[in-house]
């Protein structure tokens, strides 16, 4: 199997290290325009941020990553914990993915979202 972001992962990576080899205190934060669910521990731990955005201009998407706006939305699907849970997953039945949960406990679970001051509940 070829992951079909392999280029989007080696820029994250190049990124990455370049603040590292800066030596300044910038933070990276990573904006997706996703169509799909995602497997974020290909990159969390190295994200101070992640904006997900389905659908949505890069205008709007580029707003909230620069703090003109605050992130306001919750998924409207699950980000698998790992491709071992994308494979064992059934297409035809929803919500049957476990979710990947980040270093601070948060489940990128259907519904899951965060804004400036935590989670957004109900």
């Amino acid at each position: 199997m070829t992951a079909s972001n392999e280029a989007d992962l080696d820029a994250f990576e190049r990124a990455v290290d370049a603040v590292e080899a800066s030596g300044k205190d910038i933070p990276v934060v990573v904006g997706l325009k996703a169509t799909n669910p995602v497997i974020p521990a290909e990159f969390e731990a190295d994200a101070d941020a992640i904006l997900v955005g389905f659908g949505i201009s890069d205008q709007a998407l580029v707003e909230v990553v620069t703090g003109g706006s605050e992130p306001a939305g919750r998924l409207p699907i699950q980000f698998p914990a790992d491709m071992d849970t994308v494979e064992a997953s059934q297409e035809d039945v929803p919500k049957d993915v476990t979710p990947y949960t980040d270093a601070d406990g948060n489940a990128y679970d259907y519904g899951f979202g965060l804004n400036y001051s935590g989670v957004i509940s109900e």
